[in-house]
């Protein structure tokens, strides 16, 4: 099963924000149990940096980042599928159709 972590649940994670940190931390858990691939995309990652150097000192985010970035995949933003989400009607939040 693949499951894509948006910038709102890194954020959660990174920051321990309460009380949403009890249900995606086990979200992130299920990255090393077989049968699971846990995604996100460079854009969610900048933006929880964003939010976590808000925190934290720029050095433990990026540390945060790193951490977090060797337990998931994250998801290649190529030409074509930033032309996708251009094309496809049905999508309304740019950001949402990159990640799709």
């Amino acid at each position: 099963m693949r499951i894509f972590l948006d910038a709102n649940i890194l954020i959660s994670i990174l920051n321990k924000e309460y009380p949403l940190f009890t249900h995606t931390s086990r979200i992130l858990s299920l990255s090393g149990r077989k049968g699971f691939e846990i995604y996100t995309s460079s854009i969610c990652l900048a933006i929880a940096f964003y939010f976590a150097e808000k925190k934290y000192k720029t050095e433990t985010a990026k540390q945060k980042i790193m951490i977090l970035s060797n337990h998931i995949k994250i998801a290649e933003a190529t030409k074509t599928s930033v032309q996708k989400a251009l094309k496809n009607k049905s999508v309304r939040d740019f950001e949402d159709g990159l990640e799709y």
